[in-house]
């Protein structure tokens, strides 16, 4: 159930009964003969913002110490803050700003300072759609039911220790609503939030495989989102926890809390994914994007064309302005033979051949940091594995005779390669095919090591081994925007012949591990960020921009996962299984035109946060709990998410393209080649 925007008019108010005043503190520097220092009072105070009340407001006196006593200087006095986004000052008197979060104030008289600390509180109460004329909720000092009565909910999802992007806009709750209860409180608190959100949870979620959860789902309206978030940018945790009530006197607390955090930046840049459906000849899909953070809808980039109606596997450049692209029909199959890669002006949406294929081998592609220059792997080689990289023309795809760059050992094939962003290295797959009737390809592999080779002056280098395979698979590599770290999924050492067990493609085991680029460093599991079971954590790839959390540097990582979204998508439930493709390792030798069967499990993207300082720390997971991307369709199969730092477009309202540095508060869906920035300017903030 969504909350009604109506119910977002918040104005602020200072109550005496909720402010909290401490004792003054003393001021540092030299106080002068016969002082005894500054104070400035209150000292600490807490105000509540809430809604349909005046903006609160809180008077400070500063007062010095002299030999006859305490001496009021509060009109001589100058005052700041530390953070003017917190508040405004007019002579001694706090306004506060539009939401929640602790600033500190200084008072300044002649050479001494004394500061204060002002709380400001988020707080209010909002009903969802479906509880617009439930009653008040009982208060926090109502007594328990008792089990006899009503039993306690449960909170599904989010999960606990996840870190969010502030301007991701919205997110859900689901719980388990326990028995016998009819109304129900979701709370978010911490010391300056106090939101509360209720309803009568009247329509039971469904799952998308249309079983009966019977659990609830509140999804915060954006600007309840953005009042929260926006408090606690960068701040203490916030605890989530539901209430429920039979009578709308007693209450029953959730058997559980989780606790959320909000990251000090905004997150920019556009992910590229693809989004795979059923069709009637078997499974299709197109590469869809959406830049994070804005409140449009994703956008479908490809459209069936020339045969091909299922477009996966592709590669952007990181300047967002061109992207390969592996296409093939939908008759459901896993042959390589009938696939092909074409190369994209992303701006136009259109094939640079003349919006014709040129129809080059599929596999796997990287840019150089200006797209001048791709690398590509020849996922072909029925007979025999291909053993060398390609160098394209990364404007065009096409090159007289493309040239080799590595021999990989006698019957390995060298693939995924990813190019980092300073161009001074390529990290990429050294692995084992896996053969089943004639076909020898690139997306089934094991037994994977990663390699890297430098480039400088025009040409590569050596290659030199970074982890060396005993058995397990290493695969899908990628270099953070920085270069000191590698992210890339590892499936274990298989214990039986089945050759599916150990596979890159779609394996149930795979987990998400990182690599410090540092001489003798070791891979490291991202265990939280992996969580516990076989959940398919595949194709690993950072956030295009480090930001500071705490002090630390921080980059997201975004991933597929056949996890289980809360009470939507439900993998776990049932007998759900591992989908695969007609005539793959998985399933050699079956027939074509297979539509998946109902009970596939769902990829999903998810993201989570990594902590770079904590990831040059050994035998330390610097990762936290992942959480579900709120623009994506939980109906569809969603793979391979991408990011590129800008997403270079035509303006949806076909109005005129604005340049990086143009003015674009009238227009802020037309920066073609970056967003709109809080400045109003389009450019990368």
């Amino acid at each position: 159930m969504r909350i009604g925007r109506y119910w977002f008019l918040l104005a602020f108010a200072s109550l005496g009964d909720c402010s909290c005043n401490h004792s003054t503190i003393t001021g540092s520097g030299d106080m002068g003969p016969g002082s005894n220092g500054l104070a400035i009072t209150p000292a600490e105070v807490t105000l509540d913002l809430l809604q349909g009340q005046p903006p609160a407001t809180q008077a400070f006196t500063v007062s010095v110490q002299e030999k006859s006593g305490a001496k009021d200087v509060t009109s001589a006095s100058s005052f700041a803050l530390s953070d003017p986004n917190e508040g405004t000052m007019s002579d001694n008197v706090f306004t506060a700003g539009t939401h929640g979060g602790t600033v500190t104030l200084s008072g300044t008289y002649l050479d001494q300072t004394a500061n204060a600390i002002i709380h400001v509180r988020a707080k209010g109460s909002f009903p969802s759609d479906d509880c617009s004329t439930c009653p008040t909720f009982p208060g926090d000092s109502a007594m328990t039911c008792g089990g006899a009565v009503a039993t306690q909910p449960t909170i599904v999802y989010p999960s606990d220790g996840a870190l969010l992007p502030p301007n991701m806009n919205v997110i859900s709750v689901h719980f388990s609503p326990g028995t016998g209860n009819k109304h129900f409180e979701v709370a978010f608190q911490n010391a300056v939030t106090d939101v509360r959100v209720t309803t009568a949870c009247a329509t039971p979620v469904v799952d998308t495989k249309n079983n009966m959860t019977g659990g609830c789902e509140v999804t915060l309206d954006e600007n309840v989102w953005k009042f929260i978030a926006d408090s606690n940018r960068g701040g203490d945790s916030v605890k989530v926890s539901v209430r429920a009530t039979p009578d709308d006197a007693c209450v029953e607390a959730s058997t559980n809390s989780v606790n959320i955090a909000f990251a000090e930046e905004d997150l920019v840049g556009g992910l590229y994914y693809w989004k795979s459906t059923i069709t009637p000849n078997g499974t299709g899909g197109h590469i869809w994007r959406k830049s994070f953070g804005d409140t449009l809808p994703p956008e479908q980039l490809t459209t069936d064309a020339n045969g091909a109606a299922c477009f996966g596997c592709h590669s952007l450049s990181r300047d967002g302005k061109r992207m390969f692209v592996n296409h093939d029909d939908d008759d459901s199959d896993d042959e390589y033979s009938d696939v092909n890669s074409d190369l994209m002006d992303v701006e136009t949406k259109m094939f640079v051949q003349n919006n014709n294929f040129a129809n080059l081998p599929p596999g796997f592609q990287t840019f150089n940091p200006d797209h001048t220059l791709a690398l590509s792997s020849n996922g072909l080689g029925d007979l025999t594995p291909a053993t060398d990289f390609y160098l394209l023309d990364g404007d065009t795809g096409l090159g007289a005779t493309p040239a080799k760059i590595v021999a990989a050992p006698s019957g390995k094939r060298p693939t995924q390669p990813d190019w980092s962003a300073d161009g001074k290295n390529v990290v990429f797959v050294v692995a084992d095919y896996i053969a089943w009737g004639n076909h020898h390809d690139d997306d089934h592999f094991s037994g994977g090591s990663l390699f890297s080779i430098p480039y400088a002056s025009g040409a590569f280098g050596d290659p030199v081994a970074l982890v060396t395979s005993a058995g397990e698979n290493n695969y899908y590599p990628s270099y953070s925007p920085d270069g000191s770290f590698i992210i890339f999924d590892r499936v274990p050492k298989p214990t039986t012949m089945d050759v599916a067990e150990g596979d890159s493609f779609s394996n149930p085991k795979a987990r998400v591990m990182i690599l410090s680029v540092k001489s003798g460093a070791t891979p490291e599991d991202c265990a939280n960020l992996n969580g516990t079971g076989d959940l398919s954590n595949s194709w690993p790839r950072w956030s295009p921009f480090i930001q500071t959390y705490k002090k630390n540097r921080l980059l997201w990582v975004t991933f597929s996962s056949t996890r289980d979204y809360g009470l939507r998508v439900r993998n776990s439930f049932g007998s759900q299984v591992q989908c695969y493709p007609a005539d793959s390792a998985e399933d050699p030798g079956s027939p074509h035109h297979q539509v998946f069967p109902a009970n596939c499990k769902q990829p999903q993207l998810w993201m989570a946060a990594v902590n770079l300082d904590q990831a040059e720390i050994p035998s330390t997971d610097p990762s936290l709990p992942a959480f579900w991307l709120p623009f994506q369709d939980d109906t569809t199969h969603n793979h391979t998410a991408q990011w590129t730092q800008t997403v270079v477009t035509t303006p949806m309202d076909g109005g005129t393209c604005l340049n990086n540095g143009e003015n674009c508060a009238a227009a802020p869906n037309n920066c073609c080649a970056g967003v709109c920035t809080s400045e109003a300017v389009c450019g990368i903030p």
